[in-house]
């Protein structure tokens, strides 16, 4: 987009954009509920970046951008899903639906075209996570009763009594009204934070990011959330990984598995034979019993998986499998696959980023990259705002690190060999996914 005064224009609206989807400024002060604050955002930041839209997303340049390119795949087979039952109505209201998560991945990845605005955008997400975690521990704990904010109490097992064991959970507001929606936005700014609290260059003043990292342990806990607490996993170690190689991330990790039990408790009570966990297997098996017909390659049709199964799949792989079959099951863990793909060889001496900060930032983009995947595999949010949030910010960091090559070029880009290897690991995790629910089950 360049340097025009559009362009600052621009990003400063999306800046407002992601603030507001996070904080949800109509749930919180109801007075503002009619107000489309999201809505206009959006729109208005589209009408000035439209140019560049159109730039990025023309066939070559989607080619230099496999992530992107699974997007539209996702895209269309959404409604080719429904369209193979019929469904006409459920084929409008479904685009509709995931246009709205998809503008803001498009729009992302235009705007931010510079590395000084890729931090800027982290630093909102952010402050304005930390923001509403503050406000859901607060509540939580007792110390000021919004009522915006509804915790959830779940079985816990029974006393000696035969008393149920009741727990509470601390939910989210807006799209992460959820213990485990919430999870995982908490991992995600944790990292954000960790790497702004690491960065020398900041001097006295990134001490400041210790707060925020104090909210989101104390959030994470306060969720009792499993899919949380494997996705903290997931981050921390990709960050030993990246950061200090195999060896100390191995060890590291391995004296983290065996401290967890004590440390974490219910958090790390994850028992596949009988609870949540047996029954979101069972609900796993379903899904995937149903793709045994005509239905496989383009699947059951967006928003078909509770019909099916009684409950959404509580896994988004196999949820987006099953309602939009292989086709655009693979396309979805496609965006992941091929974001994971590029991260890792740029943690290759041939492939040095050659900014600095850009530099310093990647084993942190992993981290979240990585917990926000593993969480998903306790989590139905295929077409969420959330989870493309996450894809966008990776895509946008994929490609300023291609600009930041020497020679300067695409990290990853569609081709055959690349192709090759999506179709082969799309259908190992297929394949193993069934496997793994009929000796489970």
């Amino acid at each position: 987009m360049g340097n025009s005064p559009m362009s600052g224009l621009a990003f400063t609206l999306f800046c407002l954009t992601t603030a507001t989807m996070i904080l949800r400024p109509g749930e919180m002060i109801t007075a503002l509920a009619p107000i489309p604050f999201y809505e206009v955002l959006i729109l208005s930041t589209f009408a000035l970046a439209h140019q560049g839209v159109i730039q990025h997303f023309k066939i070559d340049s989607l080619k230099r951008q496999p992530v992107a390119l699974c997007l539209v795949g996702v895209f269309i087979a959404i409604p080719l899903s429904q369209l193979t039952h019929a469904y006409l109505a459920g084929t409008l209201h479904s685009t509709i639906e995931f246009t709205k998560g998809a503008m803001l991945f498009v729009l992302l990845v235009v705007v931010v075209d510079r590395w000084s605005r890729f931090e800027r955008l982290i630093e909102v997400v952010a402050v304005c996570a930390t923001f509403v975690v503050s406000l859901c521990v607060i509540d939580y704990l007792g110390i000021v009763d919004l009522p915006f904010i509804k915790h959830v109490e779940e079985n816990y097992g029974q006393r000696a009594d035969g008393h149920d064991v009741r727990i509470a959970r601390m939910n989210g507001t807006g799209i992460f009204s959820d213990p485990n929606d919430i999870s995982l936005l908490i991992v995600a700014t944790a990292m954000m934070s960790l790497a702004f609290l690491t960065d020398s260059t900041r001097a006295a003043t990134r001490f400041v990011w210790a707060v925020p990292i104090v909210v989101m342990v104390t959030g994470l806990a306060c969720t009792r959330s499993r899919g949380g607490m494997l996705a903290a996993c997931a981050a921390i170690g990709m960050v030993l990984l990246f950061r200090y190689g195999k060896k100390v991330a191995i060890g590291l990790g391995c004296l983290g598995l065996l401290a967890l039990p004590v440390v974490a408790g219910r958090q790390a009570n994850i028992d596949l034979s009988e609870g949540t966990g047996h029954d979101r297997i069972l609900l796993w098996r379903e899904g995937l019993a149903a793709l045994r017909s005509k239905d496989l390659f383009f699947g059951t049709g967006r928003g078909s998986y509770e019909d099916i199964a009684g409950l959404v799949a509580h896994n988004s792989y196999i949820h987006a499998f099953v309602e939009l079959g292989l086709f655009g099951g693979t396309f979805f863990f496609g965006m992941f696959f091929f974001t994971a793909l590029a991260l890792f060889r740029l943690n290759t001496p041939e492939w040095q980023i050659q900014n600095p900060r850009q530099a310093r930032f990647l084993p942190y983009m992993a981290a979240i990259g990585a917990g926000y995947a593993v969480g998903l595999l306790s989590l139905s949010r295929c077409y969420t705002v959330s989870t493309l949030l996450i894809i966008a910010l990776a895509t946008a960091f994929l490609n300023l690190a291609g600009w930041n090559l020497q020679p300067r070029r695409p990290v990853i880009v569609w081709d055959k060999p690349h192709i090759t290897k999506l179709l082969g690991a799309s259908a190992c995790l297929f394949i193993a996914c069934n496997i793994f629910v009929r000796i489970i089950s």
